[in-house]
């Protein structure tokens, strides 16, 4: 017999323009171009229509590399051109709002990494904005897209767990003391680099957060070590006393000077039926404790990588586990379902609301270290600011 030519993909193609290409552009990057053959039938496919940077000789080569269809230096040509759908910006912390605000003002559906902005004032007009113009957003909290959160996710919202009685989290590195003289590169510090994300995990599954008492401190940056000879923003360490709105005690902490501790994002949720607890050095794992075991009660270990556990239906076999970067395909699968299916992001996805309600958060952790007092969280806005879905 012989060859015969493959049928051609005639699903929609959304085109993807990216800002920036460095550690974040090659996992989104990685996702879009995994998208199509894992997610399959799907309603839409990401096209990787162009790629933007500051380095004409680093932009080139991430083209090429990453497989984009063409590049530029300028990120202003992404939204004038008619085939990006979707402005991805990956860049640097201090680059997320002015660009993400032009894409909106452009009509371009936004996805932005963590966190969405260095301020609550502008991570409200990043959400206002995308609000009023009707946009699909997301911020890149891409653990929410971990199998076993995800089933974490629903256990309590199934109320598997009865009432809660405790939460911790907590999210520990070790890079900022290897060495303690280089040269860090980026300014901000443990709230912006990883503290968001455990903040982001509380939320995601404890619910909101109304007042906190925060302290941070820097055991080991100091000042100078900032990328241009800029100052660091304070803090390699933080920790927090929080209160949800319904009352529920959480404790969250976060490091960047813990050695030994690669990338050790974990939280256990304690309630009158039971316990969960997950760590991302174990991310195919959740454990989990029924108080109505008996005598041979403890600790279950669940390796959620079967048909039936959320997420897992699309890649592999029984058993076969996940890494890292399938948290990314995951999240960012789901938000190419939400622009071409006009479903909601959220409650999965965190949407620019989500991302505003972290910066919140932590605004009310600075502002309790700083006075020594607890912090009420600001209240959720009312106007524009009503989140998706509501």
């Amino acid at each position: 017999m012989p060859l015969v030519p493959a049928d051609q993909d005639q699903r929609r193609r959304i085109g993807f323009g990216m800002l920036g290409y460095g550690f974040m552009g090659k996992a989104h990057s990685n996702a879009l171009r995994t998208i199509p053959y894992i997610f399959w039938p799907s309603t839409a496919r990401p096209e990787l229509v162009a790629v933007a940077g500051r380095s004409e000789k680093g932009v080139q080569e991430a083209a090429t590399r990453y497989g984009y269809s063409a590049y530029t230096t300028d990120w202003h040509d992404l939204l004038s051109d008619k085939h990006v759908e979707v402005f991805d910006n990956v860049a640097t912390e201090d680059a997320h709002v002015e660009p993400t605000l032009a894409a909106i003002s452009n009509g371009k559906h936004v996805v932005c990494e963590k966190p969405l902005a260095l301020n609550a004032v502008d991570a409200l007009r990043l959400h206002e904005a995308a609000s009023r113009a009707g946009v699909k957003n997301l911020v890149c909290f891409n653990y929410r897209f971990f199998p076993a959160v995800r089933l974490a996710w629903e256990m309590l919202k199934g109320g598997e767990l009865g009432q809660l009685h405790q939460a911790r989290f907590r999210y520990s590195q070790e890079w900022r003391t290897r060495p303690p003289e280089a040269s860090l590169p980026s300014r901000i510090g443990v709230m912006g680099i990883i503290g968001c994300h455990a903040i982001d995990q509380a939320r995601f599954l404890c619910g909101e957060i109304s007042a906190v008492q925060g302290v941070m401190r820097s055991p080991v940056t100091g000042l100078a070590r900032a990328p241009g000879g800029r100052s660091a923003e304070d803090g390699d360490v933080l920790a927090v006393l929080a209160e949800m709105d319904d009352g529920l005690v959480v404790s969250i902490d976060a490091s960047l000077v813990s050695p030994g501790r690669r990338n050790h994002l974990a939280w256990e949720v304690n309630g009158s039926r039971g316990s969960l607890a997950w760590d991302l050095e174990n991310p195919n794992v959740l454990r989990v404790y029924r108080c109505d075991q008996g005598r041979a009660a403890g600790f279950s270990e669940v390796i959620v990588c079967e048909q039936d556990h959320p997420l897992a239906q699309p890649w592999w076999p029984s058993g076969h586990v996940l890494g890292w970067e399938h948290g990314h395909v995951n999240m960012l699968a789901h938000f190419l379902d939400a622009v071409s299916g006009e479903t909601p992001v959220e409650p999965y996805g965190a949407t620019f609301f989500d991302g505003l309600r972290a910066a919140q958060v932590a605004e009310a952790i600075m502002e309790s270290d700083a006075t020594g007092q607890r912090a009420k969280v600001a209240a959720e806005p009312l106007n524009a600011g009503s989140r998706e879905g509501r």
